[in-house]
């Protein structure tokens, strides 16, 4: 289990000084100081939250779901399927799409996740994992789908 931390800036130095929730709990009724890494003020009297924003990574990833969705004519899941609907883009009647990103030059893929977005395209949904490579210019996506479905779309330019 990681521990939840909070950011807290000075307001004698502006260092930004990351906190342990936990800790920081117990403490501060107990009156006990928690100092800031830099003066050493005691955060309790002189400490103000930090808002977190988006990461870079975030951002990122949130652009691509998007442009995913508008190519497919899709929509993007809210919270990136956290709730009961799974997977970062739907396309109605026809994929569930998970996106994931790089800026390495390669992609570890695991069997688990496959098998996870497989599981939660409801049919006649195709689960699709679609991978892009963003430290090449231009960026580079691929996509990854079940061998099934590749038979599948065989098997109709054959027809």
């Amino acid at each position: 289990m990681t521990a939840s931390l909070t950011s807290l800036r000075c307001s004698q130095c502006r260092w930004v000084t990351k906190v342990n929730n936990l800790i920081f709990k117990v403490r501060r009724p107990t009156g006990l100081p928690y100092s800031c890494m830099n003066c050493s003020a005691d955060l309790f009297k002189t400490g103000e939250a930090v808002k977190a924003g988006k990461s870079d990574s975030q951002k990122r990833s949130q652009k691509q779901e998007k442009a995913t969705a508008r190519r497919m004519g899709g929509r993007v899941q809210p919270a990136s399927g956290a709730g009961p609907a799974k997977g970062d883009v739907r396309a109605d009647w026809h994929a569930r799409v998970e996106c994931k990103l790089t800026r390495a030059s390669s992609f570890s893929l695991k069997l688990s996740e496959l098998e996870k977005i497989e599981r939660e395209a409801a049919p006649p949904e195709k689960p699709i994992l679609e991978i892009e490579f963003q430290g090449v210019s231009p960026n580079k996506r691929y996509a990854v789908i079940p061998g099934w479905l590749l038979d599948h779309f065989l098997s109709l330019e054959e027809e």
